[in-house]
């Protein structure tokens, strides 16, 4: 698209040579623009011109000015479980006066940090981005407002709450997260994002870039419960040492648009990811789904399990690939993708994928897509359950495995109450 590049080179010009990325701006700037490379990008965007043309049509402001608005309260889980809580106001994080970080937990702005330490943390970024051709890592690698490193370096028994804020001046938002896991330590992280207006302007284009030393836990948890009109590509890249456990949840109750792109390498032996979603959408709301697990090392485990719930003309999609190298002996990978279709004006599109290179290996991937099971209806309705209930019953014991997999009780409780609040409404 003509309209794109003119958009890009407009906005390259006014980097400045003295920006401390420019590097790695050009890098991606060089990328974006080589022939062909939209058109190449048709692959893994169902709705890719009308994404390309949602950014190029907002306006782009380069440098953002700093936040002045306070963090924003919001209630739910964080209000009964033990936690720590980080605010970001249209991708700037807002500091607390109340609560410090608890001792092993640390937030830095990347340009803050000493210059070998930013070239550490920059070397493993591009390592791992530097063979994509995906559009919005591209366009976050040039586009990106501010970068943040989130350092865990002990066992961390509170839980880190990243709570997003999207106020009504939010235009593109384009932040990064680098978070660093050190060996032997164990965190639990919870994304959460909300808009202050039921009208938000923002697109966000969020990038997460995780190391696990070894023998490092984390669980992750995204969450998107309160944003119905949001925008959003969240792009999440996990390397993974030996010994490593990567668990990640991502709920989907309400979005506009979301495109979630989820890659977990697995770079050490005795690895383990498992990766899990549910999404439940109605109106004309989008969220695609794109998981890639690398199994570079023996001894590795990974499990997939996303599903969806589509209503009115809702549109859901999910693109799944393991990938294993010839290294990668004695590896299980499974991969399982479930959507229920509750109108014939909604879609599902599913692509799971397995390449495989090693041959003492246990993998499998499935995909399926249907309608409430008739029978089961009838079945609760017989028992004198009248038939919307039956039929939300049903619904929420198809969400139930997912939510079943998150660890933290009380999030689980929070999550199933959205779900439900959300079922009511389909």
């Amino acid at each position: 698209m003509k309209a794109f590049t003119n958009w890009l080179t407009d906005i390259f010009k006014n980097l400045s040579l003295t920006d401390p990325f420019y590097a790695e701006r050009l890098w991606a700037f060089h990328r974006l623009n080589q022939p062909g490379f939209i058109t190449s990008q048709r692959e893994h965007y169902n709705n890719l011109r009308e994404m390309v043309e949602l950014w190029i049509h907002q306006p782009y402001g380069y440098p953002i000015a700093k936040q002045t608005c306070s963090p924003v309260e919001v209630g739910g889980y964080a209000d009964v479980i033990q936690s720590v809580t980080l605010t970001f106001v249209d991708g700037i994080y807002v500091p607390s006066d109340f609560h410090g970080l608890p001792q092993g937990v640390q937030l830095h702005k990347l340009l803050d940090l000493p210059l070998l330490k930013q070239k550490e943390v920059l070397t493993a970024y591009m390592d791992d981005i530097r063979s994509s051709d995906d559009l919005f890592v591209l366009l976050n690698r040039m586009l990106s407002q501010e970068s943040y490193l989130l350092e865990v370096t002990a066992d961390i028994q509170k839980a880190i709450v990243l709570q997003h804020i999207l106020t009504d001046s939010a235009r593109h938002v384009v932040p990064q997260l680098m978070i660093s896991v050190s060996q032997a330590s164990k965190a639990t992280i919870i994304e959460n994002w909300y808009t202050l207006s039921h009208k938000p302007h923002a697109l966000v284009n969020y990038f997460t870039h995780i190391l696990l030393e070894e023998a490092a836990h984390l669980s992750y948890h995204t969450l998107y419960t309160d944003a119905p009109s949001c925008y959003q590509f969240n792009t999440l890249y996990c390397n993974q040492k030996a010994h490593t456990t990567f668990t990640h949840h991502t709920f989907a109750f309400g979005t506009a648009m979301l495109r979630m792109h989820l890659k977990a390498q697995m770079h050490g032996s005795h690895a383990r990811a498992m990766l899990y979603g549910l999404s439940t959408l109605g109106v004309k709301e989008k969220a695609a789904h794109q998981i890639q697990v690398i199994h570079s090392e023996p001894h590795s485990f990974s499990q997939q399990q996303y599903k969806s719930i589509l209503g009115d003309q809702s549109t859901g999609s999910f693109s799944g690939k393991i990938y294993l190298t010839a290294a990668a002996q004695k590896t299980n990978a499974y991969q399982t993708n479930n959507a229920l279709i509750l109108s014939d004006a909604a879609h599902h599109y599913a692509k799971p994928q397995l390449e495989i290179y090693a041959d003492d290996v246990k993998c499998s991937h499935g995909a399926t897509t249907g309608q409430l099971d008739p029978a089961q209806l009838f079945y609760l309705q017989s028992r004198g359950i009248p038939a919307p209930l039956a039929k939300r019953l049903l619904l929420e014991a198809f969400g139930s495995s997912i939510i079943a997999s998150v660890s933290l009780p009380i999030l689980q409780d929070y999550v199933y109450d959205k779900l439900v609040a959300k079922l009511v409404k389909l």
